[in-house]
């Protein structure tokens, strides 16, 4: 085979880069043989020299005339050795030679894979084969659908073997996102994945880093870019959350935040912001845009409607509308409105004369004017009656009212907040609500969401009230593990933040560790006991007697349900637990995190046994 066997004096062996490749032609310039393919340094005799080796085919080595390598070693068999090379692999078959062939040192009877390194022993001759050098493995970029479905699994071995993962979103200028990709793939280790999110958006899912390290590779990718005007934001799991979107929102959140060459975690986006003598702690991207829409609000006169579940903090937005707007030195006055009947609502309302009604002993001042200058809150506003809410449209349309048993117009100046769980779109549907009311109430309006999709201010807000209830207590600082991050993130809040704080408070009373595992959490947001627990003393536990008569609480009744689903699918899979969760539709993280509670509340709870409640 022409351009086998070119020799190189021993003066010459350094400079490689002189040799003839395979097929008789001169390397580029500046591009060394060896960083081309593979080869061989053949030393025989006083000298050595290189051999280059195809990319495909079949070197034949040997003292005939016929072998591409021929060698001068009388020893050596005409036909001694042959190279097979495919698919990147070199495998070297000894062809049943006089003296054998050897590779470090050992006798080869079969066909041997080389490997860059391997020394091969032909009698007197020695050959080093070399692979060909190649840079990495060029990773592809993903797109944003399959960089989420790479993180869903990342979240379901991370949760499987309580481990840590971080990911990171790097904002650069529009258009540079491939050359910014391309300097990335060279820094990160194989293990690591790109993805694109549009925009000058890249993201980037560091498995097995924990925040301080993902700290550590964020600053050097910054660094290392050479590029002043990027920057980054880091979200890790499961201290930021325990999902796909608060993790990539958190991430997105803390690159907005950060400044022009430097990188932002999530724990340092949040902002805590004063409303009186109170505080609230705010990181998701729409609270954060809802409490700048309340400043801007606070300046305005205009009525202004709270809506959203029970528990989401309608009074705590009221409550900044009137501190942060010009009537902060006034009354701040609240009524719930689903606290009265609708006859002392009137009067709470309006205030009454000495003798208007049965009861009315004396005058007395409704809240109207008690918030005379400042702001009036009416919680559960849907609650009103239709002749509560005729008259409340009259001191909106005036500023004036009139006391019940009473003539006379009383002028005030106040502005009115409302906020309701209800939909008052369908109330007024119905003829229970005034549509002029709802108009005139709604002339600006906030929608406060869900705990449940605010998970990003979940591990924030927990912290915060956590550490707020230890202080009432007087008890040390407790922190939150992982696992109870979990816990508290599957969990769907129906109560919202009100409940998060009272679950707080009863912890910071009721447990005694310095941290706050999942264990401590099982009562209020795990499995209910079996049927037919038994206290200390061997009683039924309270709540037994509605047992026996057949009902219990519907949460226990859910909790019941699933534990027996869940328990009918491990028994059906053998066991297996990937395929339990597939069998009922839980995710994975989900069905692992409630079988650890179900399974440390009942022992008896275990793959493949038979349910005691079943």
């Amino acid at each position: 085979m022409e351009g086998f066997g070119q020799p190189m004096s021993k003066a010459s062996e350094v400079g490689v880069s002189t040799a003839v490749n395979d097929v008789g032609q001169a390397p580029r310039r500046g591009h060394p043989p060896e960083l081309e393919g593979a080869y061989l340094l053949v030393f025989e005799n006083d000298s050595s020299r290189i051999v280059r080796l195809p990319g495909t085919g079949e070197v034949l080595v040997g003292r005939g005339e016929t072998a591409q390598l021929r060698l001068q070693d009388g020893a050596v068999s005409r036909s001694h050795a042959r190279f097979v090379l495919k698919e990147d692999e070199a495998h070297l078959v000894d062809l049943g030679s006089q003296n054998g062939t050897a590779v470090n040192g050992e006798r080869i009877q079969a066909p041997r894979l080389m490997l860059s390194g391997d020394i091969i022993t032909l009698c007197g001759v020695t050959l080093v084969f070399h692979g060909p050098s190649r840079s990495r493995t060029r990773r592809p970029l993903l797109t944003l659908g399959a960089f989420r479905q790479r993180i869903e699994e990342e979240l379901e071995r991370a949760a499987r073997y309580e481990r840590a993962f971080s990911l990171v979103s790097l904002v650069c200028p529009q258009g540079l996102e491939d050359e910014a990709a391309e300097g990335l793939m060279g820094q990160l280790r194989l293990m690591d994945v790109v993805g694109r999110a549009g925009g000058g958006q890249l993201l980037v899912l560091l498995p097995e880093v924990g925040a301080e390290g993902a700290g550590a590779v964020v600053t050097r990718l910054l660094r290392e870019s050479g590029r002043a005007q990027w920057r980054a934001g880091l979200a890790c799991y499961p201290s930021d959350g325990c999902d796909v979107d608060t993790l990539l929102s958190g991430a997105r959140a803390a690159a907005g935040a950060a400044t022009e060459g430097q990188a932002a975690a999530v724990a340092q986006t949040f902002k805590l912001l004063r409303v009186g003598e109170a505080s609230v702690v705010v990181a998701d991207p729409a609270m954060l845009r809802l409490y700048a829409l309340i400043a801007r609000l606070a300046k305005a006169d205009l009525p202004v409607l709270v809506l959203g579940e029970t528990g989401t903090g309608k009074e705590l937005a009221a409550s900044a509308l009137h501190h942060w707007s010009s009537r902060a030195g006034a009354p701040l006055v609240a009524l719930n409105c689903a606290a009265f009947q609708e006859n002392l609502v009137e009067s709470e309302l309006f205030g009454h004369e000495k003798g208007a009604f049965s009861g009315a002993v004396s005058r007395k001042t409704g809240l109207l004017e008690a918030a005379d200058g400042g702001t009036l809150f009416l919680d559960e506003v849907g609650e009103l009656s239709l002749a509560v809410q005729a008259k409340l449209l009259r001191v909106l349309d005036t500023q004036r009212f009139t006391r019940v048993g009473d003539t006379r117009e009383r002028a005030i100046n106040i502005r009115l907040v409302g906020a309701t769980n209800r939909d008052l779109e369908q109330e007024v549907k119905a003829g229970r609500f005034r549509q002029d009311l709802y108009f005139r109430l709604g002339a600006a309006r906030l929608c406060l969401p869900p705990l449940r999709d605010r998970k990003l201010e979940l591990p924030l807000l927990s912290q915060s009230f956590l550490d707020e209830a230890c202080r009432k207590v007087g008890r040390a600082r407790m922190t939150i593990t992982p696992g109870a991050l979990e816990l508290l993130s599957a969990h769907l809040w129906p109560g919202n933040v009100r409940e998060l704080k009272n679950l707080m408070d009863f912890v910071a009373a009721g447990t005694s560790g310095e941290v706050l595992a999942p264990e401590d959490l099982w009562d209020s947001l795990g499995p209910a006991a079996p049927e037919g627990a038994k206290d200390e003393e061997g009683g039924a536990k309270e709540g037994a007697a509605d047992a026996v008569q057949g009902f219990r609480p519907i949460e226990e009744e859910i909790r019941h349900l699933e534990r027996s689903r869940m328990q009918a699918a491990l028994v059906a899979s053998g066991g297996n637990k990937t395929r339990a969760a597939e069998l009922i539709r839980m995710p994975l993280r989900t069905f692992l995190a409630k079988l650890k509670r179900y399974t440390a509340a009942d022992p008896s709870f275990t793959p493949g046994s038979p349910s005691r409640e079943g």
